[in-house]
């Protein structure tokens, strides 16, 4: 039986929880994108997966984010995350949402603050990083199961930077400067990171326009701002980078579910080329300089409408950097959830395996099988699945095919003894977004002994191993699509138990019971994907155990020249009841882990098949099984082979 699974795209959350600042902000002290009213913010964009409209803390929701607001309270005593998160536990008992999605994200200021302050820059970043981290701390430490921590975009490729520059060194004809500069900036396209470069070249040399008519002058003048730019820009660089990987080696010692995203790393992938993710230009903004994205829209005078621009102001991301920003912490998110169908790969090659010896064993209990007898079989098997349910991967199909050798040996005129290798090559499609090849061999042995002339009993044991290949994992972040790869090996150890009891009704039909219960052990060794962008995942060992039982009643005939039968059983599942996989960036030091929703546990076999003698030592076997009672997919098998005695 397949263990489907039904997963939302944040299944096991119901509700996300916000504390941060500007850039998570809902509504506290503002909405900071431009036409805030008609465009979602990411955290709004991910709650809606969930059905969950986010509200701002102010009007009773669960954002906490608030504009201006820094991780150290030595920063700003009234406007911090500390004080959003004492708030949060304050009302709820001091205990956080079990089932709640938790996002903590900030820093953006205390950069700012660090900058302006190069003398305690250090100390500043060092402080408010480790108080970002210990924030995390107490929300894991109070129940919260899964927090995701976006790193910090480098303040450094914002306007504010060029902004801030032209008000301190052009003073007297600032507005002017800015005009001029940013009437430049938004006048072209910025595709690569030369033309980025250049048009900062350009708008310079605008903004020193206001200060001289000579153009040697003028040129002066914009070549010293850009020289200023530039240090400023790499100094801002490395306190970005120094904020995010102090705060980095500090989760790394947490204990819980933390779910690292770093924005930093796409960011600087959507510089290098804007034009994938539906962007034209990078560095201008389409507010007008000195206006605030909180209160700017289409209708606001001097709004840029010229590109599709990365930055709505001097700071803030625009709607569609939103929908970036969503969709790639939705990838992250997801990865776990895909890789979990890795092991349905080895449970189906048992499945089939086992399916094949089945039919040669119902065929051997009613054939002429004296003792001493030697007989080799072989067959195909192959099952057809849905993954109608699995929507953090979306639906999918797989499609198995096995082939099987065996050879057993009538040791006595009740015991039967033998072997059998199996072999699987398929290509599982569990979504168009997560696909993979397994290749596998199965070993297995196998008994059966008949007693009392209508009772019997079946045992068999195997061993499975696996190689996973071109593993694709695939996301779309906005209009650009990517796909990750990586491979890795799995194994599976199984058991089972088969019993049964014949009734005879006429001397061509036999009734009775039947019961069984199977163990199997099926684990995949953890791998890393092989690429090294900002969605590249490393994943851990995943595990999963299964206790079968079963229940039914089967009809047997032996009408000479082809020999029907069918069975009936109800089964169980007493084992493991969801699919656990764990994972995180390959960027970062964290992981976190993915629970699929409760599988079925109850399930209806309807299996029909026949052996057709085709001489004195040569028969024929096939049968076909379809499952009911799934409330996530459909499931269909099917068997045919041939055995030969000797």
């Amino acid at each position: 039986m397949l263990y489907l699974f039904s997963t939302s795209p944040l299944f096991g959350w119901d509700q996300v929880y916000v504390f941060g600042d500007s850039l998570s902000d809902g509504g506290n002290n503002g909405r900071y994108t431009w036409d805030s009213s008609r465009h979602p913010l990411y955290d709004e964009i991910l709650a809606a997966k969930i059905n969950q409209s986010l509200q701002p803390s102010s009007t009773g929701g669960t954002n906490y984010a608030a504009g201006d607001a820094v991780a150290s309270a030595s920063l700003n005593a009234e406007n911090n995350t500390a004080s959003q998160v004492a708030a949060y536990l304050a009302a709820n008992g001091g205990a956080a949402d079990s089932d709640g999605l938790y996002i903590h994200w900030v820093g953006g200021n205390d950069l700012a603050a660090a900058a302006l302050n190069p003398v305690q820059a250090q100390s500043i970043i060092s402080g408010s990083a480790s108080a970002a981290a210990s924030q995390v701390q107490t929300l894991l430490a109070a129940g919260a199961d899964t927090v995701i921590v976006p790193t910090v975009p480098n303040i450094g490729a914002a306007p504010v930077l060029l902004e801030t520059l032209i008000q301190a060194t052009l003073a007297p004809v600032a507005s002017a400067a800015l005009t001029a500069a940013f009437a430049s900036l938004n006048s072209q396209p910025t595709l690569t990171s030369d033309s980025r470069n250049q048009a900062i070249q350009q708008a310079l040399y605008a903004a020193a326009g206001q200060v001289s008519s000579v153009a040697a002058v003028r040129q002066t003048i914009a070549n010293q701002l850009y020289a200023a730019w530039q240090s400023l820009s790499e100094q801002a660089s490395a306190l970005t980078d120094s904020y995010n990987q102090q705060e980095e080696s500090q989760l790394a010692q947490l204990k819980g579910n933390i779910v690292r995203v770093d924005i930093n790393d796409l960011f600087k992938e959507i510089l290098s080329d804007p034009a994938s993710y539906g962007l034209t230009n990078t560095v201008g903004m389409a507010c007008p300089p000195g206006v605030s994205a909180a209160v700017c829209g289409t209708s606001t005078p001097g709004f840029s409408s010229e590109q599709a621009f990365l930055f709505a102001d001097h700071l803030h991301p625009g709607p569609g950097t939103h929908q970036l920003i969503a969709d790639y912490i939705q990838s992250i998110l997801d990865g776990p959830a895909q890789v979990v169908a890795l092991n349905q790969a080895t449970l189906a090659m048992s499945r089939d395996a086992r399916s094949t010896l089945d039919s040669r064993l119902q065929q051997q209990r009613h054939g002429d099988n004296p003792q001493g007898s030697l007989t080799l079989f072989g067959g195909y098997a192959g099952q057809h699945y849905d993954y109608a349910a699995n929507q953090a991967a979306g639906d999918g199909n797989a499609t198995s095919h096995n082939l099987t050798l065996g050879l057993d040996y009538k040791l006595t005129d009740n015991l039967l003894v033998g072997a059998l290798v199996s072999g699987s090559d398929d290509t599982q499609h569990p979504s168009s977004r997560y696909d993979y090849k397994m290749r596998g061999w199965l070993l297995s042995a196998y008994s059966e002994l008949a007693f009392f002339d209508h009772g019997w009993i079946n045992a068999d044991a195997h061993y499975a191993f696996a190689s996973y290949d071109d593993i694709n994992r695939s996301m779309t972040i906005g209009p650009a699509s990517r796909t990750e790869k990586g491979d890795t090996d799995g194994k599976q150890l199984g058991a089972r138990v088969t019993t049964g009891w014949d009734f005879p009704l006429a001397n061509w039909l036999t009734t009775g019971p039947v019961a069984q219960y199977a163990l199997d052990y099926s684990s995949v060794d953890g791998y890393s994907e092989r690429g090294a962008s900002s969605t590249a995942m490393r994943f851990a060992d995943q595990n999963y155990h299964s206790q079968t039982g079963a229940l039914g009643w089967r009809v047997d005939s032996e009408l000479g020249w082809i020999n029907p039968w069918a069975e009936v059983s109800y089964n169980h599942q007493f084992g493991d009841n969801v699919w656990r996989a764990g994972g995180g960036l390959k960027s970062t030091q964290t992981s976190f882990v993915r629970d699929s929703a409760q599988q079925d546990t109850n399930w209806v076999d309807v299996t029909v098949g026949a052996h057709l003698p085709l001489g004195d030592s040569v028969a024929a076997f096939a049968s076909v099984s379809q499952t009911g009672g799934l409330s996530s997919g459909e499931q269909f098998m099917y068997n045919l082979g041939v055995s030969a005695r000797f």
